[in-house]
């Protein structure tokens, strides 16, 4: 019997990849078919039975994989070290499956129509643009923060426990510009310190369809991380528009002080893109910037600091390559083109 699912594993090799190289090619398919009507299906599903839960159930899937693999190796090297052939047939067989599975629930929305063609409006921008909404940014930030704390010079705290950011989290859909009535559950990831060390702020387990929040990030980030992570759970894959996605939740919510922390967390983004392209005019639009707001911003790079370690480049590394390989062409680097979206929705908005 176990030869026998193998093979039809190993078999379902070259289908798979037939259909990726389609649908890679097919986004106006992969939007109507799979993104609007099959995704919703299986999200619906999964959340119903997996939201039950109060920790993470994928989490537990990733530890007993790895007790597995750990065993499974160990035998092989010490028992059936005669039989190397096993280890390529089960190896096989095992990608291909978590390939299937990963495609079918929650994958092919990497290939989908882009965001912003769906919002109609483009993602290209100038210098001049880039200035215009830094400025809009820190000005907005500016405000909030003096209605938070009355004194520029003050750091912002969030007066909520990182149980009540979760519930406090709404998501807004970016077509309609409409609350979302899904209840999205995020939950505290329970490998919260090793994430922390690799450099991560949460993650979509792509099986359960769970959102994990690394829970020891500072509450700034939390909240953003939260609404980041549920907007993947929304078959959002593309990493700029999950970002974008957390900064206009977060800014169309009633409470002030998420509203502080989506325009807070734009900031970082342009700034750094226009740090790159004219550094003499970074720095004086940011110096307009309250110093309160400064502090908030680098207790959150501090925090990150503290934990900087000799592999986490390769962490970084390996999942720019994970990204790469689901046809998001910059990697890593496309965390920071939610600028193109901030940028445009703002353009937009004044018009």
């Amino acid at each position: 019997m176990k030869n026998k699912i193998s093979l039809l594993l190993w078999v379902s090799i070259l289908p798979q990849l037939v259909f990726i190289y389609y649908v890679r090619r097919n986004p106006e398919w992969v939007e109507s078919y799979y993104s609007e009507k099959f995704y919703p299906l299986v999200s619906k599903l999964h959340l119903g039975f997996f939201n039950i839960f109060s920790f993470s159930a994928g989490d537990l899937l990733y530890f007993f994989m790895i007790v597995f693999s750990i065993r499974y190796f160990y035998k092989f090297f010490t028992v059936e070290v005669k039989k190397p052939l096993l280890i390529v047939r089960d190896i096989g067989a095992l990608v291909a499956l978590i390939s299937l599975l990963f495609h079918l629930t929650w994958g092919i929305n990497y290939h989908r129509k882009p965001l912003n063609e769906q919002m109609g409006m483009s993602i290209e921008y100038d210098q001049t643009d880039l200035e215009n909404t830094l400025n809009y940014l820190v000005t907005k930030s500016n405000e909030l923060h003096l209605s938070l704390v009355g004194i520029d010079s003050l750091a912002v705290d969030l007066p909520y426990s990182k149980e009540e950011l979760f519930e406090k989290a709404v998501s807004f859909d970016p077509l309609t510009n409409n609350q979302l009535e899904e209840i999205y559950k995020v939950k505290k990831s329970l490998f919260s310190l090793p994430l922390t060390y690799m450099g991560y702020s949460g993650y979509l387990n792509p099986i359960t369809l769970e959102a994990q929040v690394n829970s020891k990030i500072p509450k700034a980030s939390f909240i953003t991380t939260i609404l980041h992570e549920t907007a993947h759970q929304m078959g959002y894959a593309s990493e700029k528009e999950a970002n974008f996605i957390a900064f206009l939740s977060a800014i169309k919510s009633d409470d002030p002080y998420i509203r502080y922390a989506g325009y807070t967390f734009a900031i970082r983004y342009c700034y750094g893109d226009l740090l790159l392209v004219d550094r003499e005019k970074a720095i004086e639009i940011i110096g307009s910037l309250n110093p309160g707001i400064v502090k908030n911003i680098r207790a959150v790079n501090q925090f990150w600091i503290g934990y900087k370690n000799p592999l986490r480049p390769l962490f970084k590394k390996t999942y720019d390559g994970y990204l790469k390989a689901n046809g998001q062409k910059n990697g890593i680097v496309s965390y920071n083109e939610m600028v193109g979206l901030v940028i445009n929705h703002y353009k937009k908005s004044i018009k």
